[in-house]
């Protein structure tokens, strides 16, 4: 399981290596969340060279270079190479000791992966599965984009005739989900600890941080957790302070976990904070123990095959988009599957439905199957 933490970037320097449309993702996003943006490609999308141009990014047209990561918070590698992505990788990580290194859909080369975001410009929902399955954190996406009238992160940018646009710093916490599996984590607490520092600890551990109490020394620590101001605060790259939450370079937003599912919810502010429990209050009623994590699991084991099977991510998507959207055809059955969210109670014959009613050997059978004919279709198209 991924940590979700929302950061503070407003006026860090964040750096983006690419100019395509995943990277220009990236820089939105960042640039929302009031982050010093710069990014370096040689090409570049229409928004990217637009936004350089009205001085909102800096723009270095030219490959990536020895040196070019040091001194920034956060570095996220979004080109099409993979070695260019393992270079930034190594030289943020490895030599430049950043905390914060995301490199698209390597999860080895992650400390933070990316959240599909919806606002509304008071509230932020952030959906993980935890690498497991994307295109089910699409999908809830989606939904709450419709059920809370709110926009993706990712539609901004553009005007309605798809020409390029400024985009402004709305001041929006930045939503990223914390890899911290062996990663030591220090908590700076009182002898029993607080309600809510019991909290984190257990979801620390349920990510699988190696949790140090009150160290004498925590230089090498991730990130540290405190009841309040830590001596030496401004030494801590990641810092999380509970007595004030803007205190601090992040802080945990309210979620709704099952299993590897897990949605966050946090406010730009204290006046949407009836709002925002509200909102906790109606998704756990309907995400948590409803089967969406066992289902998020059961796709994350397919995961390994479908990587051997498809050689691009459009191919492994189109494979899960047949699979989770597939229902039975019998019109004597209910058509609408309850991944389609209209009705948690539906009991339609799907994929979903096998999983969380536990007919898991129907679900592999049938997953097996669709995997061996769209790799046939493959072979025979190549």
């Amino acid at each position: 399981m991924f940590y979700p933490a929302y950061l503070n970037i407003q006026n860090r320097k964040c750096l983006v290596v690419g100019g395509g449309t995943v990277a220009e993702r990236k820089v939105v996003s960042l640039l929302l969340s009031g982050g010093d943006v710069t990014f370096i490609s040689p090409d570049a999308t229409d928004l990217l060279v637009f936004l350089a141009a009205h001085g909102k990014i800096s723009w270095y047209k030219r490959q990536l270079q020895s040196g070019d990561t040091c001194g920034y918070f956060l570095v996220s590698a979004a080109t099409d190479s993979t070695a260019i992505n393992t270079a930034a990788f190594r030289e943020a990580y490895e030599v430049n000791k950043i905390r914060l290194i995301n490199v698209v859909d390597v999860i080895p080369q992650c400390t933070f992966a990316a959240a599909s975001v919806v606002t509304d410009g008071e509230l932020m929902v952030s959906i993980s599965t935890s690498g497991k399955s994307p295109a089910t954190s699409r999908r809830i996406r989606e939904y709450l984009e419709e059920m809370l009238k709110a926009t993706s992160l990712y539609t901004l940018g553009y005007d309605e005739h798809g020409k390029p646009m400024l985009i402004e710093n709305q001041r929006l916490p930045y939503p990223v989900y914390l890899l911290l599996e062996d990663r030591p984590c220090v908590v700076l607490s009182s002898v029993d600890g607080n309600h809510t520092t019991l909290q984190r600890v257990s979801l620390l551990r349920q990510c699988g941080a190696k949790v140090l109490y009150n160290p004498p020394r925590f230089d090498d620590a991730f990130l540290v957790i405190s009841e309040s101001e830590p001596r030496d605060a401004s030494d801590m790259p990641l810092r999380e302070q509970l007595d004030t939450r803007d205190a601090g370079t992040f802080f945990t937003p309210h979620l709704i976990i099952d299993d590897n599912l897990i949605i966050s919810i946090a406010t730009r502010n204290a006046a949407a904070a009836s709002k925002a429990k509200l909102l906790h209050q109606t998704l756990t009623e309907q995400f948590e123990n409803n089967g969406y994590g066992a289902f998020v699991s059961f796709l994350g084991t397919l995961r390994p095959e479908v990587l051997r099977t498809f050689p691009t991510s459009k191919m492994r998507g189109d494979f899960f988009e047949t699979l989770i959207g597939h229902v039975t055809t019998d019109p004597s059955l209910r058509t609408t599957c309850c991944l389609g969210f209209g009705n948690p109670a539906c009991s339609a014959e799907c994929l979903f439905n096998w999983v969380r009613h536990g007919k898991l050997e129907h679900a592999n059978t049938f997953a097996s199957k669709l995997l061996a004919a769209d790799a046939v279709n493959k072979h025979s198209t190549t």
